[in-house]
């Protein structure tokens, strides 16, 4: 049996308890929201690696094939400046840029949309045994 006094007590308990499951509700909602955004964010991150990568492998397929644009770029000494084609989508933007530092070519893509951003740079030197520009290392 229920005494007087044990229904405040009661009702206090009741409404401690229903407080605490509303704040539990809504921590859940907030957590949900970033888990989305951070799966968002991720999904961002990779299209702009893809659309950086692929950019800066057709600016390296087209010059390349052309011995003779790379070798001006390093007689040149040419800083590094937009070259290749400008890609704008709803992925994003990306840029690509050629240049030339310590005798080897720099192909540099730079992705970016919103706050996000992707690079990749290629680099290429002279192989004097093939007597061609050859890959050196790629870098994300």
């Amino acid at each position: 049996m229920i005494m007087d006094n044990d229904r405040g007590s009661i009702s206090l308990m009741a409404v401690i308890m229903v407080f605490a499951a509303s704040l539990l509700v809504t921590a859940m909602g907030q957590l949900n929201k970033m888990e989305h955004r951070a799966v968002e964010d991720s999904i961002v991150s990779n299209e702009l690696r893809i659309m950086a990568e692929s950019a800066a492998e057709r600016e390296y397929e087209k010059i390349h094939l052309d011995n003779e644009l790379l070798r001006d770029i390093l007689t040149e000494g040419r800083k590094m400046k937009p070259l290749g084609e400008t890609v704008e989508n709803e992925k994003g933007r990306c840029q690509v840029f050629v240049g030339e530092g310590n005798s080897q070519v720099i192909i540099w893509a730079v992705a970016e949309k919103d706050s996000s951003k992707a690079q990749v740079c290629y680099i290429l030197v002279f192989d004097e045994d093939t007597d061609r520009f050859v890959l050196k290392g790629c870098f994300y």
